[in-house]
């Protein structure tokens, strides 16, 4: 192996490198048939020996929540005494979050090292490449990554997909299993202009390598077309409301508790240390997937996965007391959940800090959150890219008067509302991946191990 890179950020730079080189001339609001070329990540994984073909994977997509079940699937599996691979996006704080195994992120000198091992098999495919085509940053990360596990031995990986599916470079990846998360209407025109154009897009996560999908609850017309897909490929489909569901979903300060019914049985009063009706959700399409994995799972086992289970800025409990929430939350519809999820909890008072740039739908974000909270405060994330402007203030003080606070440091925020609660009051931090990844290094927590 020749050492053409020597730490993680000329590492970082190499996967984003082929992508970078077309940049300027990749078309803007195209769909991604016409500015994708995820077969050159299956080149990659040829060349490279067919790591994958080796390996038993799982891949997921959907528009919301796909992180979440990635990490339920794969703590689930390892709770079950397997070792687990897991592969997401993005990152908080480092690049190497994005590569894990059994929840512990690959080490500089191993990404480094995969990256060296990668590096001549892109430049081959990157010499044939003419016009805007690119070997696609995720494709990449997905290689090394596959590289990593196949030499760690991993028994199982899961992989979550980017904003597509049928053009999305992780699907290239020969897999046992997929699942397709809830579908809305997102990422328009890149994949599509309709619902159904949307779903066709996901379902392409099906392959007829595979021995089942599993899906969440849909509307019909994507319930349609995955339902389509999965015969057409001959792969067993699980439907949610179907083949699995959950029921007696309750939240308190200590988590979201609820029971799961599938084919095989009740798993009664799961506890999982994630915050809201929708993780409930995620967490039974985890264990549906999971007991078709493994052909049958145990429910001490489930407890112990769920009960402590962590996934940053996902309604995250990041401190106790006083009881503080953290979520990635950019625009009304998200910020709607982290309310419900709050009502449910019960009559608390609250204090919400957001960070929202100029550009994201910061009012919406106010507008549902200022109907559960005594006082808003606006801050600001540490990452020079993103725009937030004095105009903000001014917006939000019209919205909602004498409730707003300013501070333009994260720090200052928290102390702030820590100063302003009292009793069982709870903290909201809302905002951006940024935001979340400043608040991370405020409290001093890890993000690399899980």
């Amino acid at each position: 192996m020749v050492v053409i890179f020597i730490n993680a950020k000329e590492a970082e730079d190499f996967v984003y490198s082929s992508y970078m080189k077309a940049i300027n001339k990749i078309p803007k609001d195209m769909p991604d048939m016409m500015t994708r070329s995820p077969h050159l990540t299956r080149m990659l994984l040829d060349n490279a020996g067919e790591p994958d073909k080796k390996q038993r994977n799982v891949l997921v997509t959907g528009s919301k929540g796909k992180g979440s079940v990635s990490r339920m699937i794969s703590k689930l599996i390892e709770a079950h005494g397997f070792k687990v691979g897991l592969c997401t996006s993005p990152h908080l704080v480092s690049f190497l979050e994005r590569i894990r195994i059994n929840g512990n992120a690959i080490s500089e000198d191993d990404f480094v090292k995969y990256a060296n091992i990668l590096e001549p098999y892109a430049a081959e495919v990157q010499n044939q490449l003419t016009g805007v085509e690119y070997i696609g940053p995720v494709g990449i990360t997905a290689v090394i990554a596959m590289l990593y596990y196949q030499d760690k031995k991993t028994d199982f990986n899961v992989f979550e997909c980017g904003k597509g599916a049928r053009f999305d470079d992780v699907t290239r990846i020969h897999s046992e299993a997929s699942v397709i998360n809830t579908v809305f209407l997102e990422h328009v025109p890149h994949l599509g202009y309709d619902l159904s154009e949307i779903a066709f897009n996901k379902v392409g996560i099906i392959s007829s390598t595979q021995r089942f999908a599993v899906s969440a609850g849909q509307q019909r017309e994507v319930r349609d077309v995955i339902c389509k897909e999965a015969r057409d490929k001959g792969v067993r489909l699980f439907i949610w409301g179907q083949d699995f569901s959950c029921e007696n979903i309750c939240i308190d300060r200590n988590g979201t508790y609820f029971d799961v019914i599938t084919r095989n049985g009740k798993y009664s009063n799961i506890r999982l240390n994630l915050m809201g009706r929708h993780q409930a959700y995620n967490a039974a399409i985890a264990i549906c997937t999971a007991e078709n994995l493994l052909g049958g799972i145990k429910e001490e086992n489930i407890k112990q996965a769920y009960g402590g289970i962590t996934w940053p800025g996902r309604l995250e409990v990041i401190n106790r007391s006083p009881l503080t929430i953290l979520d990635g939350c950019i625009n009304k519809e998200c910020a709607r959940h982290v309310r419900e999820v709050v009502n449910e909890m019960g009559n608390m008072d609250v204090v919400s800090i957001i960070g929202i740039p100029d550009d994201k739908d910061y009012e919406g974000v106010v507008c549902e959150m200022s109907e559960i909270s005594r006082r808003i405060i606006l801050t600001t994330s540490k990452n020079k890219y993103l725009r937030f402007k004095k105009t903000q203030i001014d917006k939000v003080k019209l919205m909602v008067g004498e409730k707003l606070i300013y501070k333009s440091e994260i720090e200052d925020a928290v102390e702030t509302a820590y100063n302003l609660i009292k009793g069982d009051e709870l903290v909201c931090i809302i905002g951006t991946q940024s935001l979340v990844r400043d608040v991370k290094e405020y409290f001093k927590q890890d993000t690399l191990n899980l």
